[in-house]
């Protein structure tokens, strides 16, 4: 798809921004990550993630119908028997590894990027904490000496701004690049699809990479 906008409509990448929600998110990061590994380089006008998960393991060791009966997660407590499950997986998704790549590919090559990523906390299908895990792999990489996940959360709560009743926003910026956390306290997994914030995500990614662009 992305070669079609580029090579066929003739869409530079400037004007193309990587949206994906839920599932689709792991395949936005492995896009991603792909272009970024590309010598030279490609990158984006920004990305947007909306419900993301870690890694499929994760997911499934999370997941609960309804937000109540959990799928496999009692096999969490036996490790043995929940890793041979999780090698039948046949790709991993592994949105925290691939994130790390892009970032450090970036930094890497001095390239200007913009991350986003939105997660509700009453999300039944994908939980919160997916979020705030992969924020710290992305942010991990884009020092030089790394930082904890227990150092960045403590950075986290003299940073962190309170939106108030919408839920929270915490952004880390770098020399070339700006990575934003947004947890809402509504939402659900899908309904946030509508909500304001995610259209303000998008015009917000598009407007830094044109200042006058407009809709």
């Amino acid at each position: 798809m992305v070669e079609w906008a580029t090579d066929v409509a003739g869409i530079p990448p400037s004007r193309i921004l990587i949206f994906g929600q839920s599932m689709g998110t792991a395949v936005s990061i492995t896009t991603l990550a792909h272009y970024a590994l590309q010598s030279p380089s490609v990158v984006f006008a920004g990305t947007v993630l909306v419900a993301p998960l870690v890694d499929a393991a994760t997911l499934v060791s999370t997941y609960s119908v309804a937000g109540t009966i959990p799928l496999l997660g009692p096999l969490a407590k036996c490790p043995f028997l929940f890793n041979y499950l999780t090698h039948l997986i046949q790709d991993t998704w592994s949105s925290k590894d691939r994130i790390a790549k892009y970032i450090r590919a970036n930094e890497a090559n001095g390239e200007k990027y913009r991350l986003t990523i939105i997660h509700a906390e009453d999300d039944w299908d994908v939980p919160w904490h997916h979020t705030p895990i992969l924020f710290w792999n992305a942010v991990n990489v884009s020092l030089p000496m790394g930082i904890s996940y227990k150092d960045l959360e403590i950075k986290r709560r003299d940073s962190l701004q309170d939106l108030g009743a919408p839920g929270s926003m915490m952004e880390w910026k770098t020399q070339y690049g700006v990575i934003r956390e947004e947890i809402l306290k509504t939402g659900l997994h899908d309904i946030v699809m509508g909500y304001p914030v995610v259209t303000m995500a998008v015009m917000r990614m598009f407007h830094a990479a044109d200042p006058l662009f407009s809709c």
